[in-house]
């Protein structure tokens, strides 16, 4: 009897190696991740909100209950690291050049827009004290951040502002409407805003496209569904046309890097997550849609070459804890990558 536990325990020892090593071949020179830690304070309060005692009021105070900072992980969840200790930093996203992490920290009402290296040095506030962070979009080069801010005025409260990483300001621009994703940054790191028509031909709900990398088309919600339009043609002349095979959509990720494939979630029922889905396109039209996660899950982030995802979903073992998985688009192989006992938020991969 001995003998066959000992053997037993051998092939799950072998079967446990060959599925990392199967991972890390897998998963080998693309990349890292940077994501929100969130972490209960090991106090009374934080106590409380893990154990669910806490009364519906008083939970509008995150910052009482929870520390946030930004970490780093390897895709085959090695190297776990740590790169603020503010507890007050969430939303990074990698310098297209990967030299910088830009992310926002402070309170509801007063947040800063920061900077650092990847190893969490270096740290440089570009905005501070702001009302609130909506969005923001590196430039092509790396060396511009492009801002959507919500300011305290009653009327037309969302402006846009560009910021240099020595922390100057390049201009605002306030005006109504495209003031909601409409301004993108072009090739050649310009901020632009398409042509008056485009606005005009789409349906009037329509707001925060997501611009593919090379700023010929934007993917959009309207009425539920996923619809995209080709930006020249439809800014020249002011008419566009649904296709009627768009896919249920609740909200767009993001376009893959070679900006064929959009990320997108379904539509959210009984108030649980969409699950993550992608739609190919070729030449404007929708050519295939497929279930990527086959599970709800969020903050979903391609990796750089586009064969990988790297999302948020529970964790099937502990269903209120939420982890990071990393899925091959291809053939749907799904790995977990992080088992903690913390939350895990806004992952983004480069």
């Amino acid at each position: 009897m001995r003998i066959k536990n000992l053997f037993g325990i051998a092939v799950v020892v072998m079967a446990t190696y060959f599925a990392a090593d199967w991972v890390n071949g897998q998963s080998e020179g693309k990349g890292e991740i940077v994501f929100a830690a969130r972490k209960p304070f090991r106090n009374l309060n934080g106590f409380r909100i893990t154990t669910e005692t806490l009364r519906s009021a008083n939970r509008k105070n995150w910052w009482e209950f929870y520390a946030y900072n930004i970490c780093t992980i390897n895709p085959d969840g090695t190297d776990l690291k740590q790169l603020t200790d503010d507890d007050i930093s969430r939303r990074p996203r990698w310098s297209p050049n990967g030299n910088w992490i830009a992310y926002v920290s402070g309170l509801d009402f007063k947040e800063s827009l920061v900077v650092m290296k990847p190893d969490g040095t270096n740290n440089k506030e570009l905005l501070k004290r702001q009302y609130r962070i909506i969005d923001f979009w590196w430039s092509p080069d790396s060396q511009t951040l492009l801002v959507a801010l919500e300011v305290d005025r009653p009327r037309d409260p969302i402006e846009n502002v560009v910021v240099t990483l020595k922390g100057g300001k390049e201009g605002r621009r306030r005006m109504p409407r495209w003031t909601e994703g409409w301004y993108h940054w072009n090739a050649n790191s310009e901020v632009v805003k398409p042509k008056q028509k485009l606005i005009k031909a789409l349906p009037k709900e329509v707001s925060w496209p997501e611009w593919s990398p090379d700023g010929n088309w934007i993917a959009f919600v309207t009425d539920n569904l996923l619809a995209i339009a080709e930006v020249e043609t439809t800014g020249a002349t002011g008419v566009w046309f649904q296709q009627y095979s768009e896919p249920v959509c609740q909200k767009i990720e993001k376009w893959s890097p070679s900006g064929d494939r959009i990320l997108f979630y379904t539509k959210v029922k009984d108030n649980k997550p969409g699950e993550i889905c992608v739609a190919s396109i070729n030449q404007g039209k929708f050519v295939e849609i497929v279930n990527l996660s086959m599970m709800p899950g969020w903050d979903a982030t391609w990796s750089p070459d586009g064969d990988w995802v790297a999302f948020i979903s529970r964790d099937q073992r502990q269903r209120r804890v939420n982890q990071i998985f990393v899925m091959d688009t291809f053939t749907g192989q799904v790995d977990q990558i992080t088992f903690t006992n913390y939350d895990h938020f806004d992952t983004h991969w480069k």
